[in-house]
């Protein structure tokens, strides 16, 4: 399984801050998010995410957005936009 993030930038006992760029075309590895986190796009695109069970969903993620998402999902995602994708990921710890 690959990371959360492609690059971590910091990380203390209650939380994990990841930065995340992925370029028009290029894809994430599977992953599962252990914890809840939320996000901020700083260039926002549309990222195709396929799901563990195979679904497959087109997601558009604004700039300037802060997005939250519960822990548990296992999924890979691709930059189905032509432009860079960019966001800062907080991970919440218990």
């Amino acid at each position: 399984m690959g990371e959360v993030g492609t690059k971590l930038i910091f990380e203390n006992e209650r939380v994990k801050v990841w930065e995340f760029t992925l370029a028009a075309g290029e894809s994430i590895d599977t992953h599962t998010h252990e914890h809840e986190y939320l996000f901020y796009p700083i260039e926002g695109a549309t990222l195709e995410v396929t799901r563990a069970s195979g679904r497959v969903d087109l997601v558009t993620l604004d700039a300037g957005k802060v997005y939250y998402r519960t822990a548990g999902d296992t999924h890979s995602a691709r930059n189905a936009s032509g432009t860079r994708y960019h966001e800062v990921l907080v991970e919440l710890k218990r």
